[in-house]
């Protein structure tokens, strides 16, 4: 399908499938993957985290799901090579072909060029073996290192003895066995994806990590809120992704991406006009050393993981020390 089509087609579907994903989401989450990487193989291009999401989706059906998200402003496409693809049967499965520009012939090599000094003649290196010796074939005199001087490399096809600069380059497909030219071959772009920064918060935000963490906290005997507002002591007004209470213990928690310096400093201010017993930030990627450390002066923990059961797990180890 073009990229017209792919356009023209969105434009009357609207956005995404929204269950479709959904579903491509839950897999990030649970596998903390959140880049859409292609599989070169020997007959296509592919991309595991998709099939692995929508098994009995084809190739076809898969590119246009991507395009559709593409098109929504939902992943941001990153040309990463552009390979060769047989014009007939469309597989990646081929290798290339030097050929004699005059003949044809495939049977051509490398050659040295070299001049014999006393008598002038020149020709390929090859043609001067005679078993151990050089021979030159005009004078038929034995060539030592010091009668000759190197004059280049070139081409040249052991069928009809021709010599050439440049051989001529053809394709070949493993699978079909097309032989073709660069004129009539395609290229296909090889795309990696990664999420826009609007998907990023959509994800954080989204019901996936929020259902998993909720779950855990509430079979271990809390009660939990999500989008919760909690009136301060200043009387403002703060909003939680997530608050958990049990008996005197108070956990708020905010969801983020990637955790970040102003998401740290924005959870301490309400932090501290709520003051619960934990604050976190619960982020779908690692933090950094420094982001570490303005969490740890600002009584913000961060907790990361690529499985939200594990989160979860970890907010009730707290809540027992």
């Amino acid at each position: 399908m073009s990229k017209q089509e792919v356009e023209s087609q969105v434009a009357q579907d609207g956005t995404a499938n929204a269950p479709e994903m959904q579903s491509l989401m839950q897999k990030m989450v649970e596998q903390g993957v959140y880049t859409i990487t292609p599989k070169i193989d020997t007959m296509k291009i592919s991309y595991p985290l998709l099939t692995s999401v929508f098994p009995e989706k084809s190739e076809s059906e898969i590119k246009y799901f991507l395009d559709k998200l593409v098109a929504n402003k939902m992943l941001i496409p990153k040309l990463l090579d552009k390979i060769i693809v047989c014009p007939t049967c469309k597989s990646s499965s081929v290798y290339s072909k030097y050929n004699c520009p005059r003949c044809s012939s495939f049977d051509i090599g490398k050659a040295s060029i070299i001049e014999h000094v006393r008598c002038g003649y020149t020709g390929s290196k090859e043609r001067f073996v005679r078993e151990d010796s050089l021979v030159c074939p005009k004078c038929k005199g034995v060539v030592s290192e010091v009668d000759y001087r190197t004059i280049g490399t070139s081409f040249e096809c052991n069928s009809c003895r021709s010599r050439f600069e440049a051989p001529r380059m053809s394709h070949k497909c493993y699978s079909c066995e097309d032989v073709f030219t660069y004129r009539e071959a395609r290229y296909e772009p090889v795309l990696e994806y990664s999420l826009t920064e609007e998907t990023k918060r959509t994800l954080a935000k989204g019901s996936v990590p929020l259902a998993s963490v909720a779950k855990i906290l509430r079979d271990s005997g809390f009660d939990v809120s999500l989008r919760a507002d909690l009136i301060g002591k200043s009387g403002a007004v703060h909003t939680f992704d997530i608050c958990a209470r049990r008996g005197t213990q108070l956990i708020v928690a905010n969801f983020t991406f990637e955790p970040k310096e102003e998401d740290i400093i924005g959870l301490f201010a309400k932090k501290y006009d709520i003051d619960p017993t934990i604050t976190l930030l619960i982020a779908l990627t690692p933090a950094s050393k420094e982001q570490e450390a303005v969490s740890k002066a600002y009584g913000v923990k961060i907790l990361s993981s690529g499985s939200f059961d594990s989160i979860g797990e970890e907010i009730v180890q707290l809540a027992q020390k």
